[in-house]
């Protein structure tokens, strides 16, 4: 016989724990309004918990593609036959990635349904009991409901407070490591999808030469963000659990690493030939704002070039901090093989240790090398190779002085 009644009267908490301490195999069914969240047991503990089916499919694409678990062929391929055979999304993949992987993305779908529904006062709640049910051991590990509840019911106190210092779950985000004078000065293009794991881009060797240490699940992020994600989309598509990425996607914020921004639209203008007069109005509009803009242009242009050199100065700065710290890692392990450091840094570049390009400078200028008994110093010139004051330590280390 079927167990149900209202949240109001028999909260969650209290539901679980019954269903645990009597054993219970079945499914409880829980909804507030139009949100559905089904969570099944075998003999008192989680195996398995779901949402509504498009939501679900949604957030497996976004994490599958945003990870590059699967590419879109195959997961076109996945969707197919869910939909022609009508078989779980769980067993169709267990066919096409690894069970590890399989069992860590099942594992955070089904930790995040069970915390979504911990943080519902209102509801209803129907539980079904079933007569032993068939699961597979490999990808579904029964969780013990007490330690989901400890977990859970910490990240329902916290959620209200952090998604109170964040902007909107469907605001949209982008990455602010580099500005379009800097990237233009880099020639880096903004990524369209998916990029590399963000460790191996310019951008992480920039911020960790700013002196900005990120953590895993932050780096997480910054790997799926793409050309930009609304916050929703960021805690679907991260491989880490929803709450674990809505704290790092806040630091990111506060960092400013992440930023809100407007979707990129089409403002193609579309013409009205019906009448001249719509035509003409807005040729004078368009003339108006053209000419606003040479304005613009000719006044602010010099306050436009300081900050563009400055900002040039600046990420080219963060680039020779980048490529000295390459070049200190090649004279170590020349070191480390030959016991003495090489004559000079073009030694490093004729054994292939480094690139031709690596002995220069964003300013064109050679970098320096300075041998002093068993210790060595790195350095660009900077902007002015005339001028000490601009010059670029490794690790803030100055050359030590020359022996009299």
């Amino acid at each position: 016989m079927a167990l149900q009644g209202n949240l109001d009267d028999f909260n969650i908490l209290n539901i679980l724990q019954m269903i645990k301490l009597e054993g219970k195999t079945g499914r409880l069914t829980l909804t507030e309004g139009d949100e559905l969240v089904k969570i099944t047991f075998s003999s008192g503990s989680i195996i398995f918990a779901e949402i509504s089916p498009a939501k679900e499919e949604t957030r497996l694409k976004g994490t599958l593609l945003s990870n590059r678990i699967l590419d879109a062929q195959a997961w076109n391929e996945v969707k197919k036959e869910h939909e022609d055979n009508l078989k779980p999304f769980w067993e169709i993949l267990s066919k096409q990635i690894p069970a590890p992987t399989l069992v860590e993305v099942m594992r955070r779908h089904i930790l995040d349904n069970v915390y979504y529904a911990l943080r519902w006062k209102r509801g209803s709640y129907e539980f079904t009991p079933m007569k032993g049910i068939k699961f597979n051991e490999k990808v579904m590990t029964p969780m013990d409901v007490d330690a989901v509840l400890m977990e859970g019911c910490r990240i329902a106190d916290e959620w209200p407070r952090i998604t109170a210092s964040i902007p909107p779950l469907p605001t949209f985000l982008v990455k602010n490591v580099l500005g379009e004078d800097e990237r233009d000065s880099m020639n880096i293009k903004a990524p369209e999808g998916a990029g590399p794991d963000f460790k191996s881009s310019i951008e992480f060797e920039i911020l960790a030469a700013r002196g900005v240490t990120l953590t895993d699940p932050q780096v997480n992020i910054l790997s799926i963000m793409g050309s930009g994600k609304t916050i929703t989309d960021i805690l679907d598509s991260a491989r880490q659990g929803h709450f674990t990425s809505l704290t790092a996607v806040q630091r990111l914020l506060e960092l400013g690493i992440l930023k809100p921004a407007a979707r990129k639209k089409d403002t193609t203008i579309a013409m009205d030939h019906t009448g001249g007069a719509v035509r003409y109005i807005t040729m004078a509009l368009l003339l108006a704002v053209l000419a606003g803009g040479i304005v613009w242009q000719v006044v602010s242009f010099p306050q436009r070039r300081e900050s563009r050199k400055a900002s040039v100065t600046q990420m080219n700065t963060a680039k020779a901090r980048v490529t000295l710290k390459k070049i200190e890692r090649a004279l170590k392990t020349y070191i480390a093989l030959r016991g003495t450091p090489p004559p000079t840094l073009a030694e490093l570049a004729q054994n292939g240790s480094l690139e031709q390009g690596d002995l220069s400078d964003p300013w064109g200028n050679s970098y320096q090398f300075v041998v002093r008994q068993d210790k060595f110093s790195l350095f660009s010139t900077g902007p002015d190779a005339y001028l000490a004051s601009d010059n670029i330590y490794l690790n803030a280390v100055p050359p030590p002085a020359k022996a009299k």
